[in-house]
């Protein structure tokens, strides 16, 4: 791994999870909490403490590796467009390929929840990219 795809993982790790708190943890939140079953015990309480934010934090390092990696050593991505265009889709067919599992086999929620969720971490994970495919290109010559 190259010092610029570590930084670049680095960055990224802490943009997703503050970009994540704000978009999942407050404006879709409400979303979530209103089309999703209740099974007692299922979520974790942040109200409480029960919530792992070094799990959730380790998570958006994972993420963001994952996309640095794939774009430093496979597409070559050195920009902001190119890393939106690159994450929104990796991002977008892991996420459908695990709601798409979830809603096969679990009762959690409606259909449009699941979708509303590959969208949105389509989304999520286009904005993460730009800034992972910005950092790798920091400092290119023209």
């Amino acid at each position: 791994m190259s010092t610029k795809m570590l930084l670049a993982t680095l960055v990224g790790g802490v943009v997703s999870f503050f970009l994540g708190w704000l978009v999942f943890g407050i404006l879709l939140d409400p979303y979530y909490k209103s089309h999703m079953v209740n099974y007692e015990g299922l979520m974790r309480n942040m109200e409480t403490g029960e919530v792992r934010m070094v799990g959730i934090a380790l998570a958006q390092f994972c993420f963001a590796g994952l996309l640095a990696y794939i774009f430093d050593r496979w597409a070559n991505i050195r920009n902001f467009a190119q890393g939106f265009m690159g994450g929104f889709i990796v991002m977008g067919l892991a996420y459908a390929g695990f709601n798409i599992f979830m809603w096969s086999t679990m009762n959690l929620g409606p259909y449009i929840m699941y979708a509303v969720d590959i969208v949105a971490n389509a989304i999520f994970g286009g904005v993460i990219g730009g800034v992972i495919g910005w950092m790798l290109g920091r400092g290119k010559s023209a």
